[in-house]
């Protein structure tokens, strides 16, 4: 990785705050990349399994999804509404809106698929399961795994050479997967650390608690954190972003509208896949049925659902 020159007018918080800017431009660009797959969505539509609609808590889902949608339309008022010098503060509160609109949402889709886990650690570890086991749409089947020493990305590769994350040298779709890339793994290494005193790892002889880890204990640890996925980078900003990183919202090269941009963006697309899976249970109608007032986004996202529906069956009947 380079390590760039260091400017005597940037601080460690400006630094972070570029690094930020650069991950979230990341996200919004390949949340779009995703969103212009249709047919890898169609595909994705058409092997979702089905259950029986008498089978669904349909309140719970109606409650669940409202709620998602409700906090989304949050963020996105936030992002309309705040930008320009001194707007950094806005991210504090962006990041958990954007964090609980896609777990609400998952939540949702989980209670339509029969899936039982409900407490945050639970659903991340099965998104993170489900990308590892290839079964979200092809392009979000991303997911890093093993110990601090031996970290592997599956589903997304580039090089990292020449690289630092606090630049960007443009939109290209490799330079978006490098940041991608460097955003996974420092989230890893991040709830690695986090999780490392839970497993109270003792010296050989028994008497203290570890505090070099060799491979081996790492693994230990990689395996009861289960695999980091892009739940697990919005709940790592949702977490750091209200007690670590307020320094770095209030630098002057904090680019909020960047950061902004990026949430609404993959936020979208996240929440777009778990509507895919609650509309093949109970159709686009009764989900139209629930939609707040005002909430154009939501009618746009059944309307492309739609659209794939359509088109599958243009396909089929070819």
């Amino acid at each position: 990785m380079l390590i760039p020159r260091r400017e005597p007018d940037r601080t460690e918080d400006d630094w972070a705050a570029l690094t930020t800017a650069n991950q979230f431009k990341a996200l919004g660009l390949y949340a779009e990349y995703c969103y212009s797959q249709t047919d890898s969505l169609s595909r994705y539509r058409a092997l979702l399994r089905i259950r029986s609609k008498n089978q669904l808590d349909i309140p719970r889902i109606r409650q669940l999804l409202i709620n998602s949608w409700n906090t989304e339309r949050l963020l996105r008022s936030t992002s309309n509404n705040f930008s320009g010098p001194g707007s950094g503060f806005v991210a504090q509160w962006a990041f958990p809106q954007s964090y609980y609109a896609a777990f609400n949402s998952t939540l949702a889709s989980f209670s339509a698929l029969g899936f039982t886990e409900r407490s945050h650690a639970a659903v991340r570890k099965k998104v993170s399961d489900l990308a590892s086991h290839g079964a979200l749409l092809g392009e979000l089947n991303v997911v890093i795994d093993g110990g601090l020493k031996d970290l592997k990305t599956q589903g997304i590769s580039s090089t990292i050479q020449d690289f630092h994350p606090s630049r960007w040298n443009g939109p290209d779709i490799e330079e978006v997967k490098r940041h991608l890339i460097s955003f996974f793994r420092s989230t890893r290494k991040m709830h690695l650390e986090d999780k490392k005193p839970d497993l109270k790892i003792r010296t050989k002889d028994g008497k203290k608690l570890k505090k070099s880890f060799r491979y081996e204990d790492w693994e230990r640890v990689s395996s009861a954190l289960g695999k980091t996925s892009w739940l697990c980078l919005l709940y790592r900003k949702r977490i750091k972003s209200n007690y670590r990183d307020i320094d770095t919202f209030l630098s002057p090269r904090f680019e909020t509208e960047a950061v902004l941009g990026g949430l609404v963006d993959f936020t979208n697309v996240f929440n777009l896949i778990n509507e895919i899976n609650i509309v093949n249970h109970l159709g686009s109608e009764e989900l139209r049925s629930w939609i707040p007032t005002g909430a154009d986004f939501i009618v746009e996202r059944l309307g492309y659902i739609d659209k794939l529906t359509t088109e599958q069956v243009s396909c089929g009947n070819g």
